[in-house]
């Protein structure tokens, strides 16, 4: 059985086409997407298939950086709740002796707790402080902006539009 130069060919373009959608950025890669979606064919449909595999790959490498996000909150979960339990063991045993250790011991888990709780608050608080000092973009007319923010308009249009972005 022999292969006619035409499947040869095809095979070529589709392997050249596979090996350039890991390199486009997401955008293109929704052109490429929207593109192919309207060809008819059967060439068509293995551009497809591709660009859908490559759409999928991408979809799966951001899924770890969730997975290690919720993996990071359980074991800081399970690290306070492995520390409450001795914690409690150690003010309960303290507590039957009052009278001979210094006041200031007995409360000190719950300064501990205290003091993470105002780390994380602090942290929190200072995030939403600076949210509010520098906020999001704010929407512009063009015909409000100085000749030079139009300049500079000009410029990141033709940027974005010489990478092939929509404007």
């Amino acid at each position: 059985m022999t292969t006619s130069t035409k499947a040869l060919d095809l095979a070529v373009v589709l392997a050249q086409y596979r090996a350039g959608l890991p390199k486009l950025s997401d955008v293109e890669l929704e052109h490429r997407a929207a593109a192919v979606a309207a060809l008819p064919g059967w060439f068509a449909g293995e551009l497809r298939q591709m660009v859908e595999a490559e759409r999928e790959c991408r979809r799966l490498a951001d899924r770890p950086v969730m997975l290690a996000r919720s993996r990071t909150l359980r074991v800081a979960a399970g690290a306070v709740a492995a520390g409450a339990a001795p914690a409690a063991l150690t003010g309960q045993a303290l507590a039957e002796y009052a009278d001979r250790v210094p006041q200031v011991l007995l409360y000190s888990p719950a300064v501990a707790v205290g003091l993470v709780a105002a780390v994380v608050c602090g942290g929190r608080l200072a995030r939403w402080v600076d949210d509010h000092r520098h906020p999001l973009a704010v929407d512009v007319d063009e015909a409000d902006l100085e000749p030079y923010g139009r300049e500079l308009l000009a410029k990141v249009r033709a940027a974005r539009q010489a990478r092939g972005e929509v404007c």
